[in-house]
């Protein structure tokens, strides 16, 4: 799951966009996060014959620092160490590029590079893992109120210990554990198992059947709750179920919140036995509330409960192991942790990640003759040197997009029916460097074919014509339709001399469908091109639309005069 993780951010680190830095983000003080979190368990095994109270501490301290990383690292000056020199294209630059190569039709670019500027255009799916980050805290969060609202419901409900039995033993449990402030004792027949809640005003709720507990056993329990209470244990306990909503993606923070309230319970555990109580008396106590534990509340709320069934056979294990450290921890230890833990957090939340970045970005929009977008045209990034080819389109608002390309020369094939084919001349990307470029298509040529059959002499031998010149045609945005047609004759001085060849006109088709423009593209006989020109002035077309617009356009007329073989 790490390696997802850290795979992750790697791949976020370029993405563009508000959601794309801010699942970089997310990621990056998810890990730093995971960093703490490893350096608290390392810790929490070195001390596995210490007191349970310094591993609490540890993984206290490990699960706040998470908490607190983002707010931190939003805050403090950040600290960033690129690996890789400033990008080349520091300053802004603008040059205009038109192709001059021979296999494509020019076109107008445009070229503007800068680092500092983002393209609209971007992936949609860090938006979606935004979201479902977002539902996530939501729900884990929600879990938290509701069960604050259902604890304070209860706290209306419940009644107050009136015993003057069960007060004196828990003010005897005060004194000895120097707690000054009040703390009351309720019971209710909805709590199924002791627990305590509160901070300034704490309260110890108690199941309904407590009246009829041995004076030994309310003991127990309320030793074992004013020691959450003298520890703050319902202070730390907020800040590690934040993290936990936060980070709830993250399997490591919920290791570290079951290792954490483990350890709590031992702590308290060992504040009991501080009263005297025999250790083996106390475990037997632990055994018999095992075997009668009832689960009430499901609900996940920041109060603390003093026993689940599946730490109970662990925390009798400790009481009765004689190489187990019980006591509690000293203050000024507590208060150097936390002061070191902050020295490690504050430049660790400064620190930005800033990998080596060999990429860059190109994006751009293009547009027809009259200045709209094209949707859906094919954009081919090509690297000759590399050997490189992505394919990508245009969307619907004209705009393409090749994110986290290796630097390097470069050109741009655009393709779409009824467009000319172009490919730019070649360009740099530089490491780091987003370039945003803007383009024109021409509209594609219109071509049209006719063979003229003519009646071949008897006395003129058989001269092996070659194969015509062929104009590859693309379909238009709307294309020119050929509407009335005039076949031009076969001139009769040709057909006498056997003469045969083929005529390649090129003409401009106006915007009401006329032949503009006409003029000869290859040197054949002159006999035959006056008759293939003569007959071309009389076509009609349906003219070119580009958005609804009639437009002019170029068009390849190519007359076959042949005669019988």
């Amino acid at each position: 799951m790490n390696s997802i993780l850290f795979s992750s951010y790697n791949g976020t680190q370029y993405l563009p966009g508000f959601s794309g830095h801010a699942l970089a983000f997310l990621l990056e003080e998810t890990l730093k996060g995971i960093i703490f979190l490893s350096i608290a368990a390392a810790l929490s095994l070195a001390l596995r014959r210490s007191s349970a109270a310094s591993r609490h501490l540890v993984w206290t301290l490990a699960l706040s620092a998470a908490l607190v990383l983002p707010v931190f690292a939003l805050t403090l000056p950040s600290w960033d160490f690129p690996i890789s020199p400033p990008s080349p294209f520091a300053t802004t630059s603008r040059r205009t590029i038109t192709n001059g190569d021979s296999q494509a039709d020019s076109a107008n670019v445009q070229f503007v590079i800068s680092p500092a500027v983002r393209h609209p255009t971007r992936p949609v799916w860090p938006e979606w893992a935004l979201l479902l980050w977002a539902m996530g805290v939501m729900c884990f969060t929600a879990r938290m109120v509701v069960g604050e609202i259902r604890v304070r419901r209860l706290m209306r409900r419940s009644r107050r210990f009136q015993s003057s039995q069960e007060l004196s033993i828990l003010e005897n449990a005060q004194r000895h554990l120097r707690i000054s402030h009040a703390v009351e004792l309720r019971t209710s027949a909805e709590v199924g198992i002791p627990f305590t809640r509160g901070i300034f005003r704490p309260a110890i709720f108690l199941p309904e059947d407590a009246r009829e507990w041995a004076r030994e056993r309310l003991a127990f329990v309320l030793a074992h709750e004013l020691a959450h209470i003298q520890r703050h244990d319902y202070l730390t306990q907020i800040p590690a179920q934040m993290a936990c909503a936060i980070f709830w993606f993250n399997p490591v923070i919920w290791f570290a919140l079951v290792r954490m309230r483990k350890e709590r319970e031992r702590a308290c555990d060992d504040m009991v036995l501080s009263f005297g109580h025999p250790a083996a008396d106390y475990a037997e106590f632990l055994l018999v509330l095992g075997r009668g534990l009832r689960r009430r509340s499901p609900v996940w709320s920041t109060s603390i409960a003093m026993a689940q069934s599946s730490q109970l056979e662990v925390r009798m294990k400790a009481l009765l192991d004689p190489k187990v450290n019980h006591k509690p921890l000293a203050a000024r230890w507590a208060l150097f942790a936390a002061a070191l833990t902050l020295v490690l957090l504050v430049p660790a939340a400064a620190v930005r990640g800033m990998a080596k970045n060999d990429t860059g970005s190109i994006s751009g929009t293009v547009h027809d003759p009259s200045g709209a977008v094209i949707p859906g045209a094919a954009v081919t990034l090509i690297s000759s040197k590399a050997q490189i080819r992505i394919a990508s389109h245009t969307g619907e608002d004209g705009t393409f997009s090749f994110p986290a390309i290796p630097a390097g020369r470069y050109r741009l094939e655009f393709a779409k029916p009824g467009f000319a084919r172009t490919l730019t001349g070649e360009f740099e990307l530089g490491p780091s460097s987003e370039l945003t470029q803007n383009f024109t298509l021409n509209l594609g040529w219109v071509s049209e074919e006719l063979v003229v059959q003519g009646h071949r002499p008897a006395d003129v031998p058989v001269i092996p014509h070659q194969p015509p010149r062929r104009i590859r045609v693309g379909g238009l945005v709307q294309a020119a339709k050929l509407i009335n047609i005039v076949r031009p004759a076969y001139p009769e001085s040709a057909e006498k001399r056997g003469t045969e060849g083929t005529v390649i006109l090129r003409a401009v088709i106006g915007t009401e469908g006329r032949i503009l423009s006409l003029e000869s593209y290859n040197g054949a006989d002159p006999v035959l091109i006056n008759a293939a020109m003569d007959a071309v002035r009389q076509w009609r077309y349906q003219p070119t639309l580009l958005n609804g617009e009639p437009v002019e356009v170029a068009t390849t007329i190519t007359v076959v005069f042949r005669l019988d073989q």
